[in-house]
């Protein structure tokens, strides 16, 4: 990823039932961001979290244009609510860069996020970050601070290959 990061706007999955993000960071400089994983939450039904899908909004289709990801919502179906209802019930979740308090959806945004969250993995953020996980099937208080620090290490972890890449999150307790 990183020989071609001048290349590569963004990379996107789907299908991956909870709510995912991937930053990639160079091989050399291990603290600098090179690229964003998004991984879409699937339609799918599956236990404790609600189907949904994710619509991007791209910098456009024109000359001179980055194609880089400039922001997201998430759309959700409500189980309970359409079960209860018996009615398909979808609401748009959040967007990105208003829920995380974000300029752009850069790589170096999303960094910028995740040491945000790691300086408080205990706090309203980061169980905002498991509400969405989830697809508001949890409201984040269900997440103590191992999950969250499993959350968090899931996220910047895009190299299998690297066991060192959560060394920086707060430990276990």
């Amino acid at each position: 990823i990183s020989r071609y990061e001048n290349t590569i706007a963004g990379q996107f999955f789907g299908h991956a039932h909870a709510e995912e993000l991937k930053v990639f960071y160079d091989e050399v400089d291990t603290q600098r961001p090179v690229s964003m994983a998004y991984i879409g939450p699937s339609l799918t039904t599956y236990s404790y979290l609600n189907p949904g899908y994710r619509v991007y909004t791209i910098d456009g289709d024109y000359q001179g244009s980055s194609f880089w990801t400039l922001d997201y919502h998430t759309v959700i179906m409500n189980l309970t609510a359409s079960n209860k209802n018996n009615q398909t019930i979808f609401l748009k979740e959040y967007d990105a860069r208003d829920a995380y308090q974000m300029k752009n959806l850069f790589p170096n945004d999303w960094h910028d996020l995740i040491q945000r969250l790691k300086n408080d993995i205990d706090g309203p953020l980061m169980g905002l970050v498991y509400q969405f996980y989830t697809k508001s099937y949890a409201n984040g208080t269900e997440c103590d601070h191992n999950c969250r620090r499993g959350l968090l290490c899931d996220f910047i972890s895009a190299r299998s290959e690297d066991p060192h890449a959560c060394d920086s999150l707060p430990p276990f307790n």
